[in-house]
Parts: C-alpha cells; sequence; structure tokens
C-alpha cells in the first residue's frame, strides 16, 4: 500500500464521471466517514432492521454494517490507493495474526480471529476515509454523527423506560434490554460518552455531555460516568494547553461534573436511585469487581502455563479449564491482561508499542486532537473494560493517521 493517494487521487476540485451527477468529492468523503461511523455505533442492526438480541448475536453473524463496509471498501479503492499503515499498527497486526494463527493449530481457532482481521480492514478503511476528507470534515462528520447515536440511544431509552423503571426498584447490574452496541448497555453508555470528545470546543458539548450522563444513570453505568468525568477533564485541560483559557469556558465543562457529583448525593437516599452511589461505594466488593479479580487471577494462571499466548478468545476457556469452574464472560475485562494472556508476551510487547506511540502523539498535540482522545481514553479503560478487537476504536485510529496523512501531503 502507498503512503497515501496523490492530490490528482484525492480530487477534491474534481466532480462525479457519473452523468447527471455532480456531488464535490468532499462531500462524498465526509458522507462516507459519517455512514462508517453510524454503522459501526449501530453494529447490533441487523440486515432486517432488527436490533440482535443477547451476546450470542454480537458475535461473528453477519450485521447491516458489515454490508456497509463492503461496500465503501470497494468504493475507496476504486477511488484512489490505499493509505499505508503506521510502523507500530503494522507490527501489532502481524504479530497478533501470526501468534494467533500457530496458537489455533494447538489450542483451536475461535471467531475472534475474524474480528481482528475485521479491525484491521476497519482502519484501513479509517485511514483511507480520513485522507479523503481532511480533518476539518473528518470532525465535521463524527460530531453530526454522535450526536445522532446519542438521538437514538436517549429516544430507545424512553421506548424502554418501564423496563428501566422495573430495573431500578430491584437493581442489580444493568437494565436488560436490547443495545445498537455489542457488548450490553454498560459498553453503549460507554461508547455513547467517549465521543463526547469530538464534540470538545463546540455548543453541542454540554447538551451532549449531559445526555450522556442521562444515559449512564439510565444504565447504572459507572464506567460511563468515569467516562463523563474524562472528557470533560480533557475539555478543562485542552483549555488550558491553548492557553488564555477565559472564565465562561472553563466554569461550563466544570459544571457538568459539579452538576454529576451533586446528582449522585442527591440520590442518596432516594429509593432505587442510590443504586449508582452504592455502585460507586462497593467497587472491590460488588460481584462486577470479585468477578473481574476472578478472571484477572485465573488469567495470569494462564499466562503463567502458556507465556507465548493460547490463541485469539482462547483466554477464557483455558481459564475454566485452569480454575475448574464456569464462568459467564467471554473475555477478562483487561485489554493488557488479555493481550499478555492470548497472545503472549510478543503480542503484549506489540500492544504496548502500539498504546505508547498513541499517547506520546496525543501529548505531543497538547489534547488538542480529538480522535487521539477518543483512542487515548479507550487505552485507559481498557484496563477495566472492553472486549478486544473493537472495530469502532481502529476506525478512529485510522481516521486520525488517514487525516494527519492528508495535511501531511497538503504542506508537502
Amino acid at each position: 500500500m502507498s503512503a497515501g493517494a496523490s492530490s490528482a487521487s484525492i480530487g477534491y476540485a474534481n466532480r462525479s464521471a457519473v452523468p447527471g451527477i455532480r456531488v464535490p468529492l468532499p462531500s462524498r468523503a465526509l458522507l462516507i466517514v459519517t455512514l462508517l461511523f453510524l454503522g459501526l455505533s449501530f453494529q447490533m442492526l441487523t440486515f432486517s432492521g432488527h436490533l440482535a438480541e443477547g451476546e450470542r448475536d454480537a458475535g461473528p453473524a453477519l450485521k447491516a454494517y458489515h454490508g456497509l463496509f463492503a461496500a465503501f471498501g470497494l468504493l475507496l479503492v476504486a477511488r484512489g490507493r490505499l493509505v499505508r499503515w503506521r510502523p507500530e499498527m503494522l507490527l501489532y497486526f502481524v504479530v497478533i495474526g501470526a501468534t494467533a494463527l500457530l496458537a489455533s493449530l494447538r489450542f483451536g481457532p475461535q471467531s475472534a480471529l475474524v474480528n481482528v482481521v475485521f479491525a484491521a480492514y476497519a482502519a484501513t478503511l479509517g485511514a483511507s476515509a480520513g485522507h479523503l476528507a481532511g480533518p476539518t470534515k473528518t470532525l465535521r462528520a463524527l460530531r453530526f454523527a454522535s450526536v445522532v447515536v446519542l438521538g437514538a440511544v436517549l429516544v430507545k431509552a424512553v421506548i424502554y423506560l418501564p423496563e428501566i423503571i422495573r430495573f431500578f426498584a430491584a437493581p442489580w447490574g444493568h437494565p436488560v434490554l436490547p443495545t445498537f452496541y455489542g457488548g450490553g448497555p454498560n459498553l453503549e453508555a460507554t461508547w455513547v460518552a467517549m465521543a463526547g470528545v469530538f464534540l470538545i470546543g463546540s455548543r453541542l458539548f454540554i447538551p451532549y455531555m449531559a445526555g450522556s450522563a442521562l444515559v449512564c444513570a439510565a444504565y447504572a453505568s459507572r464506567s460511563g460516568f468515569i467516562i463523563v468525568a474524562l472528557v470533560v477533564a480533557a475539555s478543562v485541560a485542552g483549555t488550558l494547553f491553548r492557553g488564555g483559557a477565559s472564565g465562561r469556558k472553563l466554569l461550563l465543562p466544570v459544571a457538568i461534573a459539579a452538576m454529576a457529583m451533586g446528582g449522585v448525593a442527591m440520590a442518596k437516599g432516594v429509593d432505587g436511585a442510590d443504586y449508582i452511589a452504592r455502585r460507586f461505594q462497593s467497587i472491590g466488593d460488588d460481584p462486577g469487581s470479585t468477578g473481574r479479580l476472578t478472571l484477572w487471577m485465573g488469567g495470569v494462571q494462564v499466562f503463567q502455563a502458556h507465556p507465548f499466548g493460547v490463541g485469539l478468545g482462547n483466554a477464557v476457556p483455558q481459564l475454566e479449564r485452569m480454575i475448574g469452574a464456569n464462568v459467564t464472560e467471554d473475555n477478562l475485562h483487561n485489554q493488557y491482561l488479555q493481550h499478555l494472556v492470548e497472545t503472549g508476551v510478543q503480542g503484549f510487547v506489540a500492544y504496548l508499542l502500539l498504546v505508547g506511540f498513541a499517547v506520546r502523539r496525543l501529548y505531543l498535540s497538547r489534547l488538542r486532537d480529538p480522535l487521539l482522545l477518543y483512542v487515548g481514553i479507550y487505552f485507559l479503560l481498557a484496563m477495566l473494560q472492553f472486549r478486544g478487537a473493537e472495530a469502532l476504536l481502529w476506525f478512529v485510529y485510522g481516521l486520525q493517521h488517514g487525516t494527519v496523512t492528508s495535511l501531511e501531503e497538503a504542506h508537502a
């Protein structure tokens, strides 16, 4: 793959070659970014227009976004050459892929290998789409798509309000309801809150974060509230880094955090509503925390027995054999440990290099690149959250690389 399409192949000033259709390429590029991000956000939407339900449906079964990515993949390839991966991306997928293939010969193949292949494909399409759209239009597309997703999630919460009310009458874990994102309500709240970084600096930032906090409250998501706090902190820190921070710019994000903490405090003593506050107070003792500790300790035992990895998707099956008990999860709830167990020392090092380069770029950007903020928050929460090989993360990672490549070519 070449370093990127030339100015001629980008063709920003060109018109469509299709007779009767004269749409500037930037508009099409913006539409591509929007639709691809929406497709990954509504990843549980089937071709029939229904939401797949349950973890079993969240596997490799074909969804609407698969068809969307296939169609736009052909379009991007036809429009120009693909953008070359960053070295750490290439190293990561080569090491992970080779380890997974070799380990599958001993421990058996799992569908997680398919997820990694699709993640690499999503990163490739993201880089090409970001290169075509450029940084400004890419951010506009992500802002619009994020607001659409938040609106859809809030509407869904209203539709399933009776279920949410029943949940808080006798709360345990999270409410049971269909989600747009795979992984259940907790992950849906997390992804929605993370997208708030795209709105930093816009007039929609405050209402978006307020809506995200509402989703986190409805889903009783501790991780979601942590993300809301991190996004608000990133907004404040970015304003300080840029200098010339006015009181108004700092007051609004801080007000969100104050209202969130005040809301949790006021919930104390309110029947059902104080469940959210109690979830934070019970960290380390509640079933979610103790379950994670079981997964982590078992994962360490598996790594000690197989230091070069058991293959993608085999961490939990091997853990169950090691501890002699069944677990309800399909991942270790810690992507660093997951890589160590499934891809061995070599895969863990490749993952650390990937994280290190991303964090370094985020630091050099002085927290001003929202796409890097998105990636950075993911890698931070990956110590507690996520299932691995998230195509949405890799798509945004690729988008960021593509936008940087387009800027470099523009200044060349």
